[in-house]
């Protein structure tokens, strides 16, 4: 212990004694591991750490799919589902049904909407968890006219009724219903969506109960002991295939869509839209990192080389190599926890920046905080690339000779070509790794310019979008929810600065949009081919010239359009190209399955609808177009009423004054509504891209960093290789070189180790090339563009990092260097 105490002693007095190095050593370990804090700390809380309920890895998700109808990708259920699991599955020792969904709620006079979320009243059992005040839903509190209670979240019953205890049994009117208080739930309690504020129970009559493949809700499932994800899945499997022979009328079609159930893990529906993207960007940490320890690398084995006679000096006093090893050793790591803890401090700072670009966006981002396992992890990650750092100059050591350093007239400590050919191509890897990333942050910038510039399909400028939800207890049929929007619309187009206005069920890139199969006459469907289940949106007129989408062929909706007249339909591009490759299709007919047991059958109450317009096809889900379905159509609201719509409306003047005298006539026309979900159509535009833009302005940022450490290391090499040669440099000034000859011998050494990362890095990112794919969009991951600047980018950094070990070797005098030597 005394030795080691010993050992501590000198290494501090000798990093005191060079507090430059030790400066800049602690300096680059605490940006590089500040970065791999930051992305750590996100990747812990959205993916690795589980989900705050008991046991989470237990908790399964059983999600519909039917990828040939263009629904892929779905985590929903439908209610009969829910209710064949109960009854035939094994696995599971609890199941449950859960959707969240906006409630106008009266908060002291005054209608507000609420996110809520309807859940069975097993969700409760299922989770584990109990309201910290009361009681959650009994099993009676799920049948229908018995549901009409609401278990509150902390922080609405402390922002109602300021913490009262004696608040169950009161009445708080929900979507114009009373509802009775019966729990309030702990203060961190937290499943799914921070936002969800109240619960109330999810009640089916008995025909909703036995309704398959209309998939609205969650449904989730609890393990039993011993029970596993590859059981429930074949037990699903089964319970599918058993009901494809009750039904054998739906047998063919349902085969055709490609419909399976796919269980996972809950936490899986939160993260697979992030998952690839945050583990890309903490490998590019990661390479951050593996730059600066590189750096870090070739600074050490430098001092080593400046140290050579003192330690071999050591040596020949008594100085055993194991106690100088050790004493380097813990410089090194005494460095790299310094710059550790540094590095922790800046990246809970970097977390906060985050915060106000976009990382809101992610899925649980509340729950990304620097905690003790970050902490942990980032002073350990630090302490392995001080480990490994120390190991170059370690290496070193054992190749120390004590007469021939001693005998060593060069001043300088020359460590021979094989030092200077280490340090070298540690240079060319941190070049290649710094390519990698710059080419990385090039093609997600490049993809983020090309997302900027992609035509949605309708022009945003000047229009403002605001929801309204009817509740089912004042607007209980279509009748009454047509008179609304018969009233409320005249009202809104005569608002000031308004030049049109309409309403949509879903606004594009508003992220609610629902899918049902519509089928054409006269299609005939080819052996195997599946039916499919485009975009459904109820729209009224107005809304196609708010937003300027185009009408390609035929018209709109007008006003003649009523519940009184033929049904109509528009149809998009895409869903036009699919039913009438070669045919206009104006004036065709389509219609909806009427009879759940046999989707194309078509008898007396078949309902017609005739195709009156072709519209321009939208980008609704995202602006990189993924999760693209097989297209949309659109139907007058005024024939379909919708109970949830967003107004949009095209106006002139400021977009906050518009949302608020549109406000101002909801209020006038029925108090008790609330807008909610108020953005201009740009603003929605941005925020589809928060979550890209973060991941670009990260990779960028690390690519800056890369870029700077990179121009240090040839800077470093160049400054030490000149440094070296200085005796030869003075010989071949006074043989007649010329400084522009001086110059070409410092550039080829500077070229050299370009090309060399400049290769490394092609390789890295060819080994990338499949990941980089599936995050770009509108750019190879070769873009000539982005390679050529990438190339240049680095070519310019390096010819900088040359220009003052170059100008000191073309100033050498060779009089006075080869006196010197």
């Amino acid at each position: 212990m005394d030795a080691l105490l010993r050992d501590l002693k000198y290494s501090l007095r000798s990093m005191w004694r060079d507090k430059g190095f030790a400066t800049t050593v602690v300096l680059t370990f605490a940006v590089c591991i500040a970065a791999n804090t930051a992305l750590f700390a996100i990747v812990h809380g959205v993916i690795l750490r589980p989900l705050p309920v008991s046991d989470a890895n237990s908790v399964l998700i059983m999600a519909n799919e039917y990828p040939n109808a263009g629904v892929a990708g779905s985590n929903n259920s439908a209610s009969g589902d829910y209710y064949d699991r109960l009854r035939e599955m094994t696995a599971f020792e609890s199941q449950a049904l859960f959707h969240d969904r906006n409630q106008t709620v009266d908060l002291n006079g005054s209608p507000q909407q609420i996110h809520a979320m309807l859940v069975t009243p097993s969700w409760f059992r299922l989770l584990r968890v109990s309201p910290m005040l009361g009681r959650g839903f009994t099993e009676e509190e799920g049948e229908i006219d018995r549901d009409q209670v609401v278990v509150l979240s902390h922080g609405l019953w402390q922002q109602v009724y300021a913490g009262d205890k004696s608040v169950l049994s009161r009445a708080m009117r929900i979507s114009g219903k009373p509802f009775t208080i019966v729990g309030v739930m702990p203060p961190n309690f937290n499943f799914i969506d921070p936002e969800v504020r109240l619960w109330i129970p999810l009640a089916f009559t008995p025909e909703q109960k036995t309704v398959h493949h209309s998939n609205n809700w969650y449904h989730i499932g609890r393990l039993k002991p011993g029970a596993s994800l590859q059981q429930a899945q074949a037990q699903v499997n089964a319970l599918n295939s058993e009901n494809l022979e009750r039904f054998p009328e739906l047998k063919e079609v349902l085969v055709n869509a490609g419909f399976h159930t796919r269980v996972k893990p809950l936490q899986d529906m939160l993260t697979a839209g992030v998952k690839r993207t945050l583990y890309l960007l903490w490998g590019g940490a990661f390479l951050v990192l593996l730059i600066g320890g590189l750096n870090i690398a070739n600074l050490a084995l430098a001092r080593l080389a400046l140290r050579r006679k003192e330690i071999a000096t050591r040596i020949a006093l008594g100085a055993g190599r194991a106690q100088i090893t050790r004493q380097l050793l813990l410089e090194n790591l005494g460095l790299a926890l310094l710059g550790g803890v540094t590095g922790v401090a800046l990246g809970a700072g970097v977390l906060r920046a985050l915060n106000a670009i976009g990382l809101e966006r992610f899925p649980r981002a509340d729950e990304v905080h620097v905690d003790t396992t970050v902490v942990l992890v980032s002073i350990v990650l630090s302490l392995i690339a001080g480990l490994f750092v120390g190991l170059f100059p370690l290496a070193g050591i054992s190749r120390i000779g004590i007469n021939a350093v001693l005998r060593e007239e060069s001043r300088s400590g020359t460590g021979g070509k094989k030092s200077r050919g280490i340090r070298q191509l540690l240079v060319a890897a941190q070049i290649g790794f710094a390519f990698a990333l710059l080419m990385g942050a090039g093609l997600l910038l490049a993809s983020f310019r090309v997302l900027l510039h992609v035509d949605p399909g309708f022009s945003p400028n000047g229009v403002v979008s605001a929801s309204v939800a009817l509740p089912r207890s004042r607007y209980p049929n279509d009748e009454a929810r047509r008179n609304f929007m018969n009233r409320a619309l005249p009202a809104i187009r005569v608002i000031p600065g308004v030049s049109y206005a309409g309403a949509t069920e879903a606004i594009p890139l508003g992220g609610n949009h629902s899918d049902s199969v519509i089928l054409a006459e006269g299609y005939q469907m080819k052996p195997g081919e599946s039916l499919i289940s485009p975009l459904s949106i109820a729209i009224t007129p107005g809304y196609f010239e708010a937003l300027r989408i185009p009408i390609l062929h035929g018209r709109g909706f007008t006003d003649g359009d009523t519940d009184t007249t033929p049904r109509v339909i528009v149809v998009d591009e895409r869903l036009a190209r699919h039913f009438w490759p070669n045919t206009d299709p104006l004036g065709r007919r389509m219609r909806f399955p009427g009879d759940a047991k046999d989707l194309l059958k078509i008898d007396q109450h078949t309902q017609w609808m005739t195709v009156v317009g072709v519209a321009r096809s939208l980008r609704y889900e995202n602006l990189d177009d993924s999760g693209a379905t097989v297209g949309a159509y659109y139907v007058p609201n005024s024939q379909y009423p919708a109970g949830s719509f967003t107004f949009a409306l095209k106006a002139s003047g400021d977009p906050a004054s518009a949302a608020t005298t549109l406000r101002g006539e909801i209020a006038r026309l029925d108090p008790d509504l609330a807008l909610f979900d108020i953005h201009s159509m740009p603003e929605r535009i941005d925020l589809s891209l928060a979550s890209r833009r973060t991941s670009m302005l990260l990779a960028n940022a690390f690519g800056a960093v890369a870029l700077f450490l990179a121009s240090l290391g040839i800077y470093g090499v160049l400054a030490y290789l000149v440094a070296q040669r200085t005796r030869e440099i003075g010989i071949r000034v006074a043989l007649g070189s010329s400084q522009a000859g001086i110059l070409g011998l410092v550039l080829r050494e500077g070229s050299k180790l370009v090309a060399i990362g400049f290769a490394v890095g092609i390789v890295a990112v060819m080994s990338l090339q499949k990941v980089m794919t599936n995050e770009i969009y509108g750019v190879r991951t070769f873009d000539p563009l982005v390679l050529i600047c990438v190339m240049g980018v680095l070519t310019a950094i390096a010819l900088l990092a040359c220009a003052v070990p170059a100008r000191r070797a073309m100033r050498v005098d060779p009089i006075v260097a080869l006196r010197y030597e």
